[in-house]
């Protein structure tokens, strides 16, 4: 199986490769060359059916790259609150820090995205002074 057709799928937002990949035994938690898993790229790029099948099938929630970041993180930081809830609900690590020591609640305040402030203050996501 090509990973690289995977990780593009995912990020993308193309469905039926996905799921596809998924029937054929794809593996789920493959990482490009930055340690991005399919669920972190799907997550970033809004597409909730894709992370929905992909925790369905036993990616990993909590995996990150090599910045530090995860799926909640970009998810957030996207603005992605349906995609964060999800992810949380899955056991998302909220308290997370990139490679700057920001957190997705970090980002979300410094961006203005109450819903998604509201959603990550919810589980007990702390919060550095900016």
């Amino acid at each position: 199986m090509e990973d690289g057709k995977f990780l593009e799928a995912a990020e993308k937002g193309d469905l039926d490769t996905v799921h596809h990949l998924i029937r054929e035994g794809g593996n789920v938690n493959i990482e490009d060359g930055h340690q991005r898993t399919l669920l972190l790229k799907a997550s970033k790029h809004g597409h909730m059916e894709i992370v929905r099948s992909l925790l369905s099938s036993g990616a990993r929630v909590n995996t990150r790259d090599n910045r530090g970041t995860s799926a909640l993180y970009w998810a957030a930081s996207q603005g992605h609150a349906d995609i964060s809830r999800l992810l949380i609900e899955n056991g998302a690590d909220v308290n997370v820090l990139d490679d700057h020591g920001w957190s997705a609640l970090d980002h979300a305040k410094s961006t203005n995205k109450p819903d998604i402030i509201t959603l990550l203050e919810k589980p007990g996501a702390e919060h550095k002074s900016l």
